[in-house]
C-alpha cells in the first residue's frame, strides 16, 4: 500500500471514532431535550402560584393563565445531531465523486471500500485532504485531539531523519494503525530510503505499525 493510500486509510479511521463520538454526544444532548420537554414551566412551581395579590382576586389560577403556563416549549435544537448530519452528508458527497464506491447507505463505508481499489495518486491525496479536514473540524468542536500515541527513543523509519521520536496513529483497529514522524519529515521521492512503495516527493513520511514496531 502507498504512502497516500496509508494516509487516506488513517484518515478514514481517524473520522470514524471522531463521528463515533459526536453521534454519543447527538444521543445525549437528545435525551437531555426529552427530559425538558417533560419539566414543568417555571410559573407552576412559583411559590407564588394561588396567592391573591399575584394572581387577582382568586385563589385558584384563571383557565387562560394555566393555559399559557401549561403551553409547550419549542425543543432546543441539537446541534450536535446537526453537525452529524452535516458530516454525514459530505460524505455521501465525496462518495458520490468516486465510481468504483460501492452502492449502500453508510458512505464513510464506500469511500473507506473504495481506498484500495484507487489507482491515482492525486485522487487518493484528495480523499485524504477531504476526510482529514472534516476529522479536524469535527475533533475541533467535541474537543478531542488527534488519536495517536507519542513514543520516544524510536528512531524514525526515514534514515535520512535524525529525529527519535515517532507517532503511533491507533484509530481503528490495530492490523491498520500506522506510524508517522514526530517532526513530520517528508519523502523526497526516488532514492529516499524509506522503504515504501509508490514513494511521492513532498508526501509525509508513513509506514504501517506492523512494518515499524515488529514485536508489537
Amino acid at each position: 500500500m502507498t504512502p497516500h493510500h496509508l494516509h487516506a486509510t488513517a484518515a478514514a479511521w481517524s473520522l470514524k471514532t471522531a463521528l463515533e463520538h459526536l453521534a454519543q454526544l447527538a444521543d445525549d444532548e437528545a435525551a437531555h431535550i426529552a427530559a425538558e420537554a417533560l419539566e414543568a414551566p417555571a410559573l407552576l412551581h412559583s411559590p407564588a402560584w394561588g396567592r391573591r395579590h399575584t394572581l387577582g382576586g382568586h385563589g385558584d389560577p384563571t383557565p387562560g393563565l394555566a393555559a399559557v403556563t401549561t403551553a409547550p416549549r419549542a425543543p432546543r435544537r441539537n446541534r450536535w445531531a446537526d453537525m452529524h448530519t452535516r458530516s454525514l452528508r459530505k460524505l455521501d458527497w465525496l462518495a458520490l465523486q468516486l465510481p468504483t464506491a460501492p452502492a449502500g447507505p453508510n458512505p464513510w463505508w464506500r469511500i473507506y471500500d473504495t481506498i484500495p481499489r484507487v489507482t491515482n495518486a492525486a485522487t487518493a491525496a484528495a480523499i485524504t485532504r477531504h476526510l482529514a479536514d472534516e476529522d479536524t473540524c469535527v475533533r475541533a468542536a467535541v474537543g478531542c485531539g488527534p488519536q495517536r500515541e507519542l513514543l520516544d527513543d524510536i528512531a524514525c523509519p526515514n534514515p535520512r531523519c535524525a529525529q527519535r521520536r515517532i507517532h503511533i496513529q491507533t484509530a481503528g483497529p490495530p492490523e491498520v494503525w500506522t506510524v508517522i514522524c514526530a517532526a513530520g519529515c517528508r519523502c523526497v521521492g526516488q532514492g529516499c530510503g524509506c522503504g515504501m512503495p509508490g514513494a511521492v516527493k513532498g508526501v509525509a513520511h508513513i509506514w504501517p505499525r506492523a512494518a515499524v514496531l515488529h514485536a508489537a
